[in-house]
């Protein structure tokens, strides 16, 4: 019997150890599309620092392929395409069409992306396909071809819908990639989540403060806290996701804001939109923040902290635009009041 295929589309620290574990695992073809680093990492292999997996040296998958049209080229339909990428939809472009030359009638989509609505426009645009929530609880970052693999692999996987709403076959395809997942001696974690939408909203009581206000001072989430940042901020700014979470109905299990708290402790680790910023790359700013607190205005949830959060790295989002050529300030355009300057931006940049 054939083994299932993979797509992994995003070789940053996350998907790079998702195809690490199918490997290993070896009960599928796994395929990397890696875009930027394609040259370093076909000659080179990775080199991968993993509490998980141990040392090793010029590591590949069993594909490596430049993008998803080619790998849908060389190695034909996939079963599972699991989406590791950034979700950016201020970005260049979006996760949907980045995948679409691969998506068949038989392929499942697996989002192991952070944030919230994440799979709301992924469903509109694939109806007919099964669209499953992963939430990472890695901890992992992609340098160069270097991966730092701190945090034991371990992924939350569900349906994004309603059990009655599902295709079903849905929890047919959530077995079989447990089952070509999950390896041996407890080396990885893959566990089914009954309640998605309960998950990434206890996700985002660390997303929502760890991961941007890290990426706002540029520091680990260590020195944050050596430097006062608990008491100060995060544990205040992580009552604010609870109340936003409370005004849709999804009560956030007591114990998460310590869990998450303390669960970095010892590692100095900085998160992905920490990492994202000092690389001078645009951020998952409005799926990990931005959506949140649009329910927060639209159910008069207070969010101070959080708020003023948002809007700062809005200016840290668009300097990285301006200086990676996405968008251009003409000076000219803005000689008037400045109390016009966001309305003529707007109307410009039609955001």
């Amino acid at each position: 019997m054939s083994r299932p295929k993979v797509l992994v589309v995003g070789s940053g620290g996350v998907g790079t150890i998702c195809a690490l574990s199918l490997t290993v695992r070896d009960r599928s073809e796994v395929t990397l599309v890696v875009r930027s680093d394609y040259d370093l990492i076909t000659s080179k292999g990775y080199t991968i620092n993993s509490c998980t997996y141990g040392k090793l040296e010029g590591w590949r998958p069993h594909h490596v392929a430049r993008n998803v049209v080619e790998a849908r080229e060389l190695y034909g339909e996939f079963d599972y395409i699991v989406l590791t990428t950034k979700n950016i939809p201020d970005g260049t472009s979006t996760c949907e069409d980045i995948i679409r030359p691969a998506v068949t009638e038989k392929s499942t989509i697996i989002l192991v992306q952070n944030g919230l609505s994440i799979e709301e426009p992924m469903i509109a645009a694939f109806p007919k396909n099964t669209i499953l929530s992963g939430v990472s609880l890695i901890g992992s970052t992609n340098y160069n071809g270097v991966i730092e693999n701190k945090g034991r692999d371990h992924i939350i996987l569900g349906d994004f819908k309603k059990p009655e709403l599902r295709h079903e076959n849905s929890q047919e395809v959530i077995d079989k990639f447990v089952e070509i997942y999950q390896n041996d001696n407890g080396l990885n974690k893959i566990e089914i989540d009954n309640d998605a939408q309960k998950t990434r909203w206890e996700k985002l009581v660390y997303n929502c403060v760890f991961n941007t206000m890290t990426a706002l001072v540029n520091l680990d989430v260590s020195r944050c806290q050596i430097f006062s940042g608990n008491d100060a901020l995060f544990r205040p700014a992580m009552k604010e996701v609870i109340a936003i979470a409370k005004s849709v109905g999804i009560e956030v299990s007591p114990e998460i804001p310590e869990k998450y708290i303390h669960i970095g402790d010892g590692f100095f680790y900085s998160p992905s939109m920490c990492v994202d910023m000092r690389k001078n790359q645009l951020m998952e700013l409005e799926v990990i923040l931005g959506n949140p607190l649009k329910i927060a205005e639209k159910n008069k949830v207070s969010t101070p902290i959080l708020s003023t959060v948002y809007h700062l790295l809005i200016m840290v989002q668009q300097r990285i635009k301006e200086e990676r050529g996405i968008i251009k300030i003409d000076p000219a355009d803005f000689q008037c009041n400045s109390d016009k300057y966001s309305e003529i931006y707007k109307q410009k940049y039609h955001q």
